[in-house]
């Protein structure tokens, strides 16, 4: 159950051996879920930027200048 494209749904032990494709696939595809079944949960692996987000109003300010 590869996270990557079709499924954003991963076995521990997949997560585990797939690491850097886990967290590629968080990147560009959102929340990636990693099954716990000894725990009968479920790890959320997400990605958040560290990078501010533009200004909405900035951005139809400029735009209307034009």
């Amino acid at each position: 159950m590869s996270g990557q494209g079709r499924s954003n749904r991963w076995t521990l032990e997949e997560a585990r051996a797939k690491l850097d494709d886990l967290f590629a696939a968080a990147r560009s595809s959102g929340p990636q879920l990693v099954a716990d079944p000894q725990n009968n949960g479920t790890f959320t692996v997400s990605f958040s930027s560290t990078e501010p987000k533009p200004s909405t109003v900035k951005f139809l300010l400029d735009d209307s200048a034009d």
